[in-house]
């Protein structure tokens, strides 16, 4: 056998078909390139989308957490008022009390009683004494959150 060179048209033409090759190998790796980078970004977009919803859900608990804590810092506050009355109102009462023990009749005038200053101005100051403890007691509540 004898080996003849390749006419100008076959190595044309060979050239040709190699081109042909080199283009579709080059068309194919972009397919497969722009495939991959497509995946890619369909998982990014999936992760920050569930970061996302992470953060909203941590945003919301902490939500949740503060109203809670506002809710019962306020029945707190609330309870701590009711039982400042109830004291306050409780001392009222004993000073009442301690005026109705100490009444005198007015003389000549039946049906009506005097109380005498001593006794009244004991009972005013037992009154802002009991009033002042009572204070004391709602602000030491208050401060210490118990």
């Amino acid at each position: 056998m004898v080996y003849h060179a390749p006419t100008k048209k076959q190595y044309l033409l060979g050239g040709f078909m190699l081109k042909k090759i080199i283009a579709l190998v080059l068309i194919v790796l972009a397919g497969g390139t722009w495939v991959y980078l497509d995946y890619l970004n369909k998982q990014e977009l999936k992760a920050a989308e569930e970061v996302r919803q992470a953060m909203a859900q941590a945003r919301a608990q902490a939500q949740a957490r503060a109203k809670a804590a506002e809710e019962a810092k306020a029945k707190f506050e609330a309870q701590l008022l009711v039982d400042l009355t109830t004291c306050k109102a409780t001392a009222e009462q004993a000073k009442v009390d301690f005026l109705d023990a100490n009444k005198k009749p007015v003389r000549r005038k039946p049906g009506q009683f005097t109380v005498p200053a001593a006794v009244q101005a004991e009972a005013d100051k037992t009154l802002e004494t009991a009033n002042a403890a009572c204070q004391a007691t709602y602000d030491m509540h208050l401060a210490s959150g118990t």
